[in-house]
C-alpha cells in the first residue's frame, strides 16, 4: 500500500515547502512507488480591492525504482513531463513539483504583489471572482494500473471556494515502459475503426443503465450524447479499458462524472497490428 505524506501549510505567502518524501518505496507491480507532497500559497487583490487567499495542495505518487538507474531516470523525466508538466532542463521529480505548484498558483496571481485582477478575470467555477475570498486546489496523483509494463495514473482535482467544494474531476495518463513513452489512442486502436468505438462505447452505456434507446438515456440525464466519443481519458484495469468524462460534458452535473468500461475481448475488433492491449 502507498503510504500519503500530510500535506505541509505554508504560513509566508508566495513561499513553497516542500514535505519530506517517502523513502520507502512500495510494491503494487512492475514499478515500486513512493509519495511525497507540496504545498504553496498565494493571494491577490480583487477588483473590489478585497484580498483572495490562494492555496495549491500537491500530492504526487511517483515511480521510484524500476530495473535499473537508467531505466528509473528515464521514467521519472516520463512521468515529470507527462504528469507535472515540467519543462526540459527538470530532472528530479522533487523539482517538478516545486516547478508545478509554483506555475499553479502563478496562473491565479498578478505578477506583482497586492496587484489588483481586473474585473474581467474569473475564478472557474460556480462563483463569480469578486465572491471568492479563499480559493484552495488540491491535486492529487496516484497509481491505478501498474501491471503488463503499462502504469496508468490518475489525476484527481477539487477545487474549494469559500470552504466549499465546488468541483472534482480525474484525468488519466498511462505510460508504456517498454517504448518509455505515453500511451495515445493510436498506440491502441486502428484509426479507421473509432467511429465504431465510439457507436460501441454508446451501446455499452445503453446497457449499463438498462436504457433500450437514446431517449431513455436523455430521460437518465445524459442530454449532450454528441459528446460521448472515444477520448485520451481512459485508463485500464483486469477487464478492460474504461473511459472517464467529465462532470456536465455528456451529462448532468447531478449524475456525476460517467464512467465506461469495455472489456478486451470486444475490443480485439478494433486493434492495431502492434496494439499494447495485446499483453493484457
Amino acid at each position: 500500500m502507498n503510504r500519503f505524506i500530510p500535506v505541509c501549510v505554508v504560513a509566508m505567502l508566495l513561499l513553497a515547502c516542500g514535505c519530506s518524501g517517502s523513502d520507502t518505496a512500495s510494491e503494487g507491480g512492475d514499478v515500486m512507488i513512493a509519495t511525497d507532497s507540496l504545498s504553496q500559497t498565494g493571494s491577490f487583490k480583487k477588483s473590489n480591492g478585497e484580498m483572495c487567499e490562494m492555496k495549491v495542495n500537491l500530492v504526487v505518487s511517483y515511480p521510484q525504482a524500476f530495473k535499473d538507474s537508467a531505466s528509473v531516470e528515464k521514467l521519472q523525466q516520463l512521468f515529470s513531463s507527462a504528469l507535472l508538466k515540467a519543462p526540459k532542463g527538470i530532472v528530479a521529480v522533487k523539482d517538478a513539483m516545486r516547478n508545478y505548484v509554483q506555475s499553479l498558483v502563478a496562473q491565479n496571481t498578478p505578477s506583482n504583489s497586492g496587484e489588483t485582477r481586473a474585473s474581467t478575470d474569473t475564478v472557474a467555477g460556480d462563483y463569480d471572482e469578486i465572491d471568492v475570498d479563499r480559493l484552495e486546489s488540491t491535486i492529487r496523483i496516484k497509481v491505478v494500473y501498474n501491471d503488463n509494463d503499462l502504469l496508468t495514473f490518475c489525476r484527481e482535482e477539487s477545487i474549494n471556494k469559500n470552504g466549499q467544494n465546488t468541483s472534482l474531476s480525474h484525468h488519466y495518463v498511462s505510460l508504456d515502459l517498454k517504448d518509455m513513452k505515453r500511451v495515445t489512442l493510436s498506440d491502441m486502436f486502428r484509426d479507421d475503426c473509432l467511429d465504431k468505438l465510439t457507436a460501441q462505447l454508446k451501446e455499452k452505456l445503453m446497457d449499463d443503465k438498462g436504457a433500450s434507446n437514446e431517449d431513455e438515456l436523455n430521460d437518465l440525464g445524459y442530454f449532450n450524447l454528441p459528446n460521448l466519443t472515444v477520448t485520451s481519458n481512459f485508463f485500464f484495469t483486469s477487464r478492460g479499458v474504461t473511459w472517464s468524462y467529465d462532470p456536465s460534458v455528456i451529462a448532468v452535473a447531478s449524475v456525476g462524472e460517467p464512467t465506461i468500461n469495455i472489456d478486451y475481448g470486444d475490443l480485439e475488433q478494433f486493434y492495431s497490428d502492434d496494439s499494447i492491449l495485446k499483453r493484457l
